[in-house]
């Protein structure tokens, strides 16, 4: 297998699980010039860590140096590299453990932006910012996009979990918690159900954050924080908007 194959394969299953352990955060600042600071730590947590390595390990025997883990420094590098360019820059990616990875990237002002750079256009058609004002949406057509834009192949690697928000199957989110348990295990199906993802907008700095459209949002200084239960994006059905206005 070639290895860039290896390296997407990790990237999309990561990215699918990477928030059902024992927690995950992603972060929007917005910037005076234009630009987006991104933020994402994931802690893909016990379970879903040994099923993903077990996964690779199969899969690329070769290149899954690092028993037991699903990130290595290599891999942190690897995904930074692939991440970098196009809508991207100032991409770093660090692996703090075998389990949790940290990543942070710059999404370039619209002017400067290169369409032929997919994970780009993926993650700037989340955020729009407009004046004194920034929106982060998520919908299934965006998520849809990303596992579109995978190769068969892949496809075929996520299709194992069968997250309804790619399979457009409408499912409430304890029954695809009990789908996933039955496969892959109780452990698995405890650790999805109580991931949550804390979604983090910022105004720019030296602003403060006088709205959020979240009306169980926590407000402090520039930041508007939301607590979002990683199942209801799994099985998310209709558009989410979630913006601040500063």
């Amino acid at each position: 297998m070639r290895k860039g194959k290896f390296i997407y394969a990790l990237i999309y299953l990561t990215v699918l699980f990477s928030l059902t352990g024992c927690g995950g955060s992603l972060g929007v600042a917005a910037r005076d010039d234009g630009k987006a600071d991104v933020s994402l730590f994931m802690d893909t947590g016990k379970a879903a860590s040994n099923m993903i390595a077990s996964i690779m390990a199969s899969l690329y025997p070769s290149a899954s140096s690092g028993k037991g883990a699903v990130f290595t420094p290599d891999r942190a590098a690897a995904l930074e590299k692939s991440l970098s360019g196009g809508e991207l820059e100032a991409v770093k990616a660090e692996a703090l453990s075998p389990s949790v990875l940290s990543l942070a990237a710059t999404i370039k002002d619209a002017a400067s932006r290169n369409s032929d750079s997919q994970p780009g256009v993926l993650l700037s058609s989340m955020v729009r910012q407009s004046g004194d004002k920034m929106t982060l949406t998520l919908s299934p057509e965006v998520l849809r996009g990303l596992y579109g834009s995978m190769d068969e192949q892949t496809r075929g690697y996520v299709d194992l979990f069968m997250a309804p928000v790619f399979t457009g199957e409408e499912m409430e989110g304890a029954e695809y918690a009990a789908l996933i348990g039955s496969i892959y295990g109780k452990d698995m199906a405890d650790e999805l159900s109580t991931a949550m993802l804390e979604l983090t907008l910022a105004a720019p700095k030296g602003r403060k954050v006088k709205s959020c459209s979240a009306s169980d949002a926590r407000l402090s200084g520039r930041r508007a924080s939301i607590q979002l239960p990683v199942l209801d994006l799994l099985v998310l059905t209709q558009e989410r908007t979630y913006s601040i206005t500063w």
